[in-house]
């Protein structure tokens, strides 16, 4: 197994915190695709994670999901974080953290279930629900649960705060590191870099 694999709950937990999409693997007529959707999580006190979605209960999206087969999923955060370490060519190194699984989607019916799964995405993006809604309310809204069958993590090069919070060892990267596309910081080690422009040998795409 990769050594930046994980596979302990508290950390998955703790990704599927940081992250904002979920995107569904799902197939059709025309083959597979994948369908960006907003998401909380459960998990239950025997480590069993519940994945809930909704959407509209027509179109492609929903035949699929009420097919009842199983489906893939994914989703990650953090790829603004980037060191390039010159002069090794195209050594560019992200950091990043993702889950992916598979598991069985099925269509909640039961109006208290469908609130609580409501509530559970919501309180993903915000602490705490500005307006208080009941189960009438969320009567007409197609919400899923997908009972999820297999998951796992990866944290690559892990910033300080990354590892900090998920008990990883992280090891010091020297180079121009950047954020949301800028240099924010450069601690190359200039004596040992080409004469020539580093970035000009990898043919790497610049942002102006």
């Amino acid at each position: 197994m990769r050594k930046d694999i994980v596979t302990d709950h508290a950390k998955l937990s703790w990704i599927l915190d940081q992250c904002q999409i979920l995107h569904l693997g799902l197939t059709n007529q025309h083959g597979a695709y994948v369908v960006p959707v907003h998401y909380g999580y459960q998990e239950g006190a025997d480590g069993h994670y519940t994945i809930y979605i909704h959407g509209t209960g027509d179109g492609e999206k929903a035949a699929a999901l009420n097919a009842g087969k199983a489906i893939g999923f994914e989703t990650d955060h953090g790829h603004e974080n980037l060191i390039y370490t010159p002069p090794r060519v195209g050594d560019f190194g992200p950091s990043f953290m993702s889950v992916i699984g598979n598991g069985i989607p099925r269509q909640l019916t039961d109006p208290q279930e469908k609130l609580f799964a409501l509530r559970t995405i919501i309180h993903h993006y915000v602490n705490k629900i500005p307006v208080a809604i009941a189960a009438e309310d969320v009567k007409g809204v197609p919400t899923w649960a997908i009972d999820v069958q297999n998951i796992t993590g990866r944290v690559h090069h892990p910033t300080k705060e990354w590892s900090t919070a998920l008990g990883l060892s992280r090891e010091d990267r020297h180079g121009k590191h950047y954020q949301d596309g800028a240099v924010v910081s450069d601690d190359t080690d200039y004596s040992v870099t080409e004469a020539a422009d580093p970035d000009a040998t990898t043919g790497a795409s610049q942002k102006q």
